[in-house]
């Protein structure tokens, strides 16, 4: 369970507000004996399709939730609960709640929301005791439109908990007013070591509760006794095996996540037969193949990869494909993804990992590659990618909104 650091660690300034309200919701003591705040961090909104979406919320006890949910701020009409198996989910550190609008849906429509917490405590199969539930502030949601004429999306990268530069970048994101956040990759510090690193590194930001965040793993991230236990605060994609590769039409934009996982060999000895990244990238490409071709992706005047390692590297940089050194950029997903890449005519890649960013224009067939900054604020970067259906801009933000850099690709 959660400590009483853990849980305060997990709120950023920007997010103090937000607790507040949470907590003047709490009618009663929870039946934990911490005094730790039931709702311990923002929403996370994921997967936001004109059927549904899933909501990623930390709580701070042993807790079941859901989220109520309807067309207008005062009429919360409809609830959504998590369960499996005939089981309520409960957890003392996140909750992943999915939402299915049925025929409440429809693209442009806005949706309103809030998480709902109750405590929860055994004492025996039979005895079960419950605190009052805590509501967290109502939200809002505008259902994305495939078919809309414009549509802006804001990526940030290699984050590392650096607070400094996250409460900047969520200023700027809120500045911004992206319809879509990209997080491109190694969120954590260095690994995931301990059940509580991960809701207090994942949810911990409060820019994603009014829009749709998509997320992509870094070569840290996977990293850590816990890594694998990402699924519990952040819901997976589509396919449970693939679950950090999402296709999905914005507008003008195909947007799709491609995970590079780690920056070194399976084989090598750091890793101690834990690794088995090869195979996953292609499987990776199997499904991009299949992705490229759908209808809605196909049709996209423009379609965008993001993936955490870079595709491309500047000469003399290490591919990652020896025991020597680490990946620069990643020579085994190149060569497993950029075939189809080049044949889907794809114009732009987003990568981060080298905490410099950088723009490798178009060469030789190969899609044009767009790399993020780094952690530290003079280094940190947002990239904001502005595409109508004649073209594509893509602009290098530093944390005070000044553009480093800025491309216009032209629909072919």
């Amino acid at each position: 369970m959660l400590n009483r650091r853990d849980v305060l660690r997990l709120i950023p300034a920007s997010s103090l507000a937000w607790l507040e309200v949470a907590g003047a919701a709490q009618a009663a003591p929870a039946p934990c004996s911490d005094a730790v705040p039931l709702l311990a961090g923002p929403p996370v909104v994921q997967h936001l399709t004109t059927e549904g979406f899933a909501v990623s919320f930390a709580v701070g006890q042993l807790a079941t939730g859901w989220i109520e949910w309807g067309l207008s701020a005062e009429r919360l009409d409809q609830r959504a609960v998590a369960s499996r198996a005939g089981l309520v989910e409960t957890s003392d550190r996140a909750l992943v709640v999915p939402v299915s609008l049925g025929d409440r849906g429809g693209a442009g429509r806005q949706v309103f929301y809030r998480v709902v917490a109750q405590a929860l405590s055994y004492q025996n199969a039979y005895k079960l005791r419950r605190g009052e539930p805590v509501a967290g502030p109502t939200q809002s949601l505008v259902i994305p439109d495939p078919t809309a004429s414009r549509v802006r999306v804001a990526v940030v990268n290699d984050t590392h908990e650096h607070g400094p530069t996250i409460e900047a970048l969520g200023a700027r994101i809120e500045a911004v007013h992206p319809d879509v956040l990209v997080w491109n990759g190694d969120t954590c510090g260095s690994a995931f070591d301990a059940p509580a690193d991960l809701p207090r590194v994942l949810l911990k930001p409060g820019w994603a509760a009014t829009r749709c965040l998509m997320f992509v793993p870094g070569n840290h991230d996977v990293r850590g006794a816990c890594a694998r236990e990402i699924s519990t605060c952040l819901a997976d994609g589509p396919d449970a095996s693939l679950p950090y590769n999402v296709a999905r039409r914005c507008g003008p934009l195909a947007l799709l996540t491609l995970d590079t996982g780690e920056d070194k060999p399976d084989a090598h000895p750091v890793f101690a037969g834990t690794a088995a990244y090869e195979p996953y990238r292609m499987q990776q490409a199997a499904w991009l193949r299949e992705a490229l071709r759908r209808a809605n992706i196909a049709s996209a005047p423009f379609k965008i990869v993001f993936c955490h390692i870079p595709l491309r590297g500047l000469p003399k940089q290490n591919d990652g494909l020896s025991l020597e050194g680490y990946a620069f950029w990643s020579g085994d997903a190149a060569r497993a993804w950029m075939p189809a890449l080049r044949e889907a005519r794809v114009p732009l890649v987003v990568s981060g990992h080298m905490h410099a960013w950088r723009v490798d224009d178009p060469a030789e067939g190969l899609p044009m590659q767009v790399v993020g900054g780094g952690p530290e604020p003079p280094k940190a970067t947002l990239i904001v990618l502005e595409a109508d259906a004649q073209a594509l801009r893509v602009a290098i933000q530093d944390l005070s909104g000044a553009v480093l850099a800025e491309r216009r690709i032209p629909r072919s």
